[in-house]
């Protein structure tokens, strides 16, 4: 099961405008057995990005310097995008593999600059898949190890 965090490789990402490229992503929700994953993509080109380490609210950005997690070089969560990915999806596509995890303090800042930058533009349904009820979030825990209470 795949939890909040975690990072894939997918060979052959399909964004929005229906380019196809090989990404990484992060999930950013620990999705029940029905619910999507949402993923945000990530960059190693810097453009014109800023590299001041985590959140760059006007540009919907998080950095992360090479080397501080998984990423070896200098990335960006682009955070302007969220991306749903039906479970079927992730556990039968030979395209996309689990490669790591950011720590419990980086996905959260993540999460948190987010909310500052895109608020206004997650629907509602995703903002409680994102930020679910602690009733929620404990029946996620139970499921995942298996405890019946």
């Amino acid at each position: 099961m795949a939890v909040l965090g975690d990072i894939f490789h997918h060979k052959s990402f399909t964004f929005h405008n229906g380019h196809v490229k090989d990404k990484y992503v992060v999930l950013l929700n620990t999705p029940s057995k029905s619910e999507h994953y949402l993923f945000v993509k990530t960059t190693s080109q810097q453009h014109y990005n800023p590299t001041k380490p985590g959140c760059i609210k006007d540009r919907s950005l998080f950095f992360i310097p090479r080397g501080t997690t998984f990423f070896k070089k200098d990335t960006w969560v682009q955070l302007f995008e969220i991306y749903p990915i039906p479970p079927t999806d992730i556990d039968k596509s030979p395209d996309i593999t689990f490669e790591g995890t950011l720590d419990h303090g980086t996905i959260q800042r993540v999460i948190d600059c987010l909310f500052l930058a895109e608020k206004d533009n997650i629907s509602d349904e995703y903002q409680e898949m994102l930020r679910p009820p602690l009733e929620a979030s404990f029946q996620k825990l139970k499921e995942k190890f298996g405890r019946k209470h």
